[in-house]
């Protein structure tokens, strides 16, 4: 069924995701907070400040569903829950009904067990407190329904993991998981609760295998001619992401979910 969908943000993730939906045949509006990123293309992408109220107000238009893709910014001062709070009133005050937020598997911080989606968090960082305080109000909201899908760490043709340790020396945990996901599949997750109705959940978006820290970044930094990140010896954390009621729940099949050959077989 076409939806009418409002994805707030149209960077790394969400500008692919909103290419991919409108693919699909939906009626997608992406926003950005550059007023130069606003150009004529497949995709109706507009300006829109989600830390400013005025600017959130001019919004006038009908959706079936909003998604927000906003991770936290770096910057000093930056209130993470204000905005994402200032998007909860947004839902409300044009009546969408269901409302999707891409979270983030740090809110589990540095648990040292294996992590299913009902596994209670343990946020440690601002952000990952900002990202658990807004499920747990959108979960609670009476107006629409949500679903929360935390992402484990995310890589992409444009993102190679190579560059990510290249280098490094005294790198902990070589024998800890690796907890990532390729960006197609997050599109393909977030694409399959839009058109399942899946709400109501938390789920997590994350590939099944799970190679060493050493194994992987050695490769990942050989497979770009890096040099590859020493580490030291002992293990102290090891925190395994599985995210098997959430395939199992949206009967989704991982394009890549061998984390070594994805990357083998990047050019």
């Amino acid at each position: 069924m076409t939806q009418h969908i409002l994805i707030i943000g149209s960077g790394w993730l969400g500008l692919p995701l909103a290419k991919s939906l409108n693919q699909q045949g939906h009626h997608v509006t992406a926003t950005t907070t550059s007023i130069d990123k606003v150009i004529a293309g497949d995709v109706n992408v507009i300006h829109l400040d989600t830390q400013d109220p005025k600017s959130i107000s001019t919004l006038n238009m009908h959706f079936d569903a909003m998604i927000i893709t906003i991770p936290p910014k770096r910057s000093l001062g930056h209130d993470y829950l204000a905005e994402l709070t200032q998007l909860h009133q947004l839902a409300i005050s044009l009546a969408i009904p269901h409302v999707l937020f891409t979270s983030s598997t740090s809110v589990w911080g540095n648990n040292k067990n294996i992590i299913i989606e009902s596994s209670p968090m343990q946020p440690t960082t601002e952000s990952a407190k900002a990202m658990v305080a807004f499920e747990q109000l959108i979960h609670d909201a009476p107006e629409y329904l949500a679903t929360t899908i935390k992402l484990s760490g995310l890589i992409g043709c444009d993102r190679h993991p190579g560059k990510f340790l290249a280098g490094k020396t005294g790198v902990a945990n070589p024998g800890a998981s690796v907890n990532l996901v390729v960006k197609e599949d997050v599109i393909g997750i977030i694409s399959a609760v839009i058109q399942q109705g899946i709400w109501q959940q938390s789920l997590i978006a994350c590939a099944p295998s799970h190679p060493s820290r050493h194994k992987f970044y050695t490769a990942a930094a050989t497979h770009l001619g890096l040099t590859a990140p020493t580490f030291i010896s002992e293990t102290l954390i090891n925190k395994t992401i599985d995210a098997t009621y959430t395939s199992q729940l949206l009967k989704y099949q991982y394009q890549h979910p061998d984390l070594l050959q994805w990357m083998a077989n990047q050019e």
